[in-house]
């Protein structure tokens, strides 16, 4: 079943957890590695870290009374590292788009982001776009702004604050609940209808990105 069907059976006759890749993603210093370590309930650390190619964690939690492992690479933002990065999109099933609300440049970049993800991700994957630091004063990107573009690609839109510790666990929360659901009606696609019917519902039927349509919609709002 691969995990996505009947959980199956590891040691100790206990069900092996369903393993969810979450792949953090966006320009350097938008504050991916500090919601990963908020969210990982290591706290909030003033100083910056730079991420050198890719680093995960793991999280374990319970969604509708199942468990999930939730594994998350934090990705390196700078241009140097971006072969390294896009290596790591095939094998993600959601990402966290981020961008810094302090930044406009940062927020300009999430349709090249897209793009990636679109030309490099799996077919389906669950994306949700992040503008972070939302605690701070001098923004340059307005909510507005935000909610409007994800609402031309199609995504759920969240504002967070790894300092404040605002819609953290709510981004990574919401978007492991979609990724289960998508994989667990696939699964049931593959057993009930055969592998047909479950390559038009990986073509975004049940909630990941439709890679045509969005494609459609980043020519007609990010050109």
């Amino acid at each position: 079943m691969n995990g996505l069907g009947a959980p199956a059976v590891g040691g100790a006759g206990k069900p092996t957890p369903l393993l969810i890749r979450i792949l953090m993603i966006g320009d350097s210093s938008v504050g991916k590695t500090s919601l990963v370590l908020r969210y990982d309930k290591r706290g909030f650390n003033l100083r910056f870290t730079t991420t050198i190619g890719v680093d995960y964690s793991d999280r374990l939690l319970e969604l509708d009374g199942r468990q999930v492992k939730l594994q998350i690479w934090d990705t390196a933002g700078q241009e140097r590292f971006h072969s390294l990065t896009t290596s790591f999109f095939k094998r993600a099933e959601g990402f966290v788009l981020v961008y810094d609300v302090s930044n406009r440049q940062s927020f300009e970049s999430v349709s090249t982001w897209m793009k990636d993800i679109v030309e490099q991700g799996k077919r389906g994957s669950d994306v949700v776009i992040c503008g972070n630091k939302c605690d701070l004063q001098g923004r340059e990107v307005a909510r507005e702004e935000g909610e409007q573009l994800a609402a031309e690609l199609g995504v759920p839109y969240m504002e967070t604050s790894a300092k404040e510790n605002l819609n953290v666990e709510e981004t990574f929360g919401n978007l492991a609940s979609r990724v289960k659901t998508r994989l667990e009606a696939s699964q049931a696609a593959t057993d009930g209808a055969g592998a047909g019917e479950t390559l038009r519902l990986n073509g975004g039927r049940n909630g990941g990105v439709d890679t045509e349509s969005l494609t459609q919609r980043m020519e007609s709002c990010c050109t």
